[in-house]
């Protein structure tokens, strides 16, 4: 997870909000974002999003995938994989396409879980095989 193709900076991500630094707004970029300072308001990445253990986003966060090893309030869309660490917690609702908590990790709210087919086009295939 978190593997950046093509160009990336020479320290692996695009942007970083370092330990010291606060965000207040929305945030819309590409590549790999790493948070390691405080964040309020909504991120939208096309890539992939690093919550350092120092990180702490109030907000909402739709990326392809999220790493959280800081603390995150926030709803969360993430297209592929979110992965809370031990030292992560996530308190918010997720729809997401796989999500995996290590021990001690955290997560509070409800989840949503993507899949590639929609079950009303399962059903109808369903109900149109016949026994033979």
């Amino acid at each position: 997870m978190l593997k950046k193709k093509g160009n990336s900076s020479p320290n692996g991500f695009d942007t970083l909000i370092g330990k010291n630094a606060s965000f207040e707004g929305t945030f819309k970029t590409t590549g790999l974002l790493r948070i390691d300072g405080k964040f309020d308001g909504n991120i939208e990445v096309s890539g992939d999003i690093i919550v350092g253990k120092d990180g702490r986003i109030n907000g909402n966060i739709k990326s392809n995938n999220v790493e959280i090893s800081g603390i995150v309030e926030a709803n969360v869309v993430c297209e592929e994989q979110l992965k809370i660490s031990s030292s992560g917690k996530l308190y918010g609702d997720i729809e997401v396409g796989s999500f995996v908590v290590e021990e001690k990790g955290v997560f509070d709210g409800k989840c949503k879980m993507k899949n590639e087919t929609n079950p009303e086009t399962e059903s109808k295939k369903s109900s149109k095989i016949k026994a033979v």
